[in-house]
Parts: structure tokens; C-alpha cells; sequence
């Protein structure tokens, strides 16, 4: 139950910190690049869009890893069955003195 406790006050200083983020970024920017200039708005939402977009990057490099690693770890568990098969027939075969 502890574990719950804890999710609920994390959760509860992500939403205050959130809104404070909010408070206090209001002034409106817009980003120029080149010639291309994008629309006015506050200073806070360029941050949640860095914020979300940085996330969506380190979620798809961190999911392509993790499919790379388990890809390896199966070839090599079934490295590992074949030579123990192949030990065991070994064993079988070679006589006992």
C-alpha cells in the first residue's frame, strides 16, 4: 500500500509543478527558422512540446535497444540448447570405464 501512497503524492507534485510551470511561463514567443516562422504562444508549451518530443525519442531508442538485446539473447539461448544437446550426446556416446 505504500507503493500507492507514493504514486499518489508523485503524481500530486507532478500536477503542482505543472501548473506553477504554467504560471509563471506566460509570456508568448514564436521560433524563427530561416523563413519559416511558427505561431505565437507561451513560453510554457514550447517547453511541454520539447519535453513530449525528447520523451518520444528516448522511448523509441530505449524500445529499439531492448528488441536488439532480447533478438540477441534468443540466438544465444538457442546456442546454448544445442550445445547441451550435443554435450549430452557426447556423454551418451563415449564409453564408461
Amino acid at each position: 500500500m505504500s507503493w500507492l501512497s507514493r504514486l499518489l503524492w508523485g503524481c500530486l507534485a507532478l500536477a503542482a509543478f505543472f501548473f506553477a510551470a504554467l504560471a509563471v511561463n506566460q509570456s508568448q514567443v514564436g521560433l524563427r527558422f530561416m523563413i519559416w516562422e511558427t505561431p505565437q504562444i507561451s513560453v510554457f508549451w514550447w517547453l511541454l512540446l520539447a519535453f513530449a518530443v525528447g520523451l518520444a525519442i528516448g522511448l523509441v531508442a530505449v524500445s529499439l535497444v531492448s528488441v536488439r538485446a532480447r533478438l540477441h539473447q534468443r540466438a544465444l539461448s538457442r546456442k546454448l540448447a544445442a550445445s547441451e544437446k550435443e554435450l549430452h550426446q557426447l556423454r551418451n556416446a563415449s564409453p564408461h570405464k
